[in-house]
């Protein structure tokens, strides 16, 4: 692929997508405890600052959940673009997972007026629980709580440098299209590093786990083998074709030597067969070897 037709792939085939949540503050600084804290170790009291907590970890856990489960599915389907959360996605993987990033967010939001619906409980339970550390000014109302549940699903196209228009002299114009033509290079190239990085850490970490259980059998030790050794190859796996925006046919010849040599492994197989894992264990270090010698071709 040329450098013209894969800034016009970024242009044409890829968004960007940001998850951006809240969840209320879950601790306070209590005078009291950090009061108490000093006293009882002859401390400085400009040294101490003491925590407790307003929710505890099983009040927010359900919204948490949801939240890191979809911001999981949207990192692993897509590539970081900025600091401030952006992710760069091909359109076609986002409308596959479009459908699933709305239903965790209302299912976010189902989980919200759960808590809120029982705030008056949990703030009770707080002030149980903390006797004389409760300061009820610490806790929020109702409605405020309520607000701090954020969710939202934000989604920008990429402009096309062509499009750029701005009122300034033509050699403006033209500095900042061929600025933005470089980052958005830049970002393509990046794009395919971090697939091979993936690649690195995954094969890595599946090897290490059939490595650990293949000496500890060949001792005679009792240890457990565990299937996401294999189920997170296979799932990275699957997810390649969507993260490889460029089309980079090296990308593609790694995802064959992966599905050809990995991707079928069965955990029985692995479990009981000394032969299965070396032979995975060589697939894997051949892998390994030519990722660690790849450089990709940039745009």
């Amino acid at each position: 692929m040329n450098d013209t037709t894969a800034l016009q792939r970024l242009n044409e085939n890829c968004l960007l997508v940001k998850i951006t949540t809240g969840l209320p503050g879950q601790t306070y600084t209590s005078k009291t405890a950090s009061q108490d804290a000093c006293m009882a170790n002859n401390a400085n009291k400009d040294r101490v600052k003491s925590q407790v907590l307003k929710f505890t970890n099983k009040d927010i856990k359900p919204c948490r959940k949801v939240r890191d489960e979809a911001k999981a599915m949207l990192n692993s389907l897509s590539h970081p673009w900025d600091s401030h959360g952006k992710r760069l996605i091909q359109v076609s993987t986002y409308q596959n997972i479009k459908q699933r990033l709305q239903d965790a967010r209302a299912e976010f939001y189902d989980e919200r007026d759960k808590f809120v619906g029982r705030y008056s409980e949990t703030r009770q339970r707080a002030a149980n629980d903390l006797q004389t550390l409760f300061d009820p000014d610490k806790f929020p109302s109702t409605q405020e709580v309520g607000d701090q549940f954020v969710f939202d699903i934000e989604t920008e196209a990429i402009t096309d440098v062509n499009n750029i228009i701005i009122k300034g002299s033509v050699e403006l114009t033209e500095e900042v299209k061929l600025e933005t033509e470089r980052k958005y290079a830049r970002k393509l190239n990046d794009s395919v590093k971090e697939i091979a990085g993936r690649i690195v850490d995954q094969i890595k970490t599946s090897m290490a786990s059939i490595k650990n259980f293949h000496e500890k059998q060949i001792k005679g030790e009792n240890t457990k083998f565990f299937a996401t050794a294999l189920t997170g190859i296979t799932t990275l796996c699957d997810a390649l074709p969507s993260l490889n925006i460029t089309d980079d046919a090296d990308i593609k010849n790694f995802e064959k030597q992966i599905r050809d040599s990995l991707y079928q492994l069965d955990a029985d197989q692995v479990k009981e067969s000394a032969a299965v894992r070396e032979e995975v264990m060589e697939a894997g270090d051949s892998l390994l070897s030519a990722l660690e010698n790849y450089n990709p071709t940039e745009v």
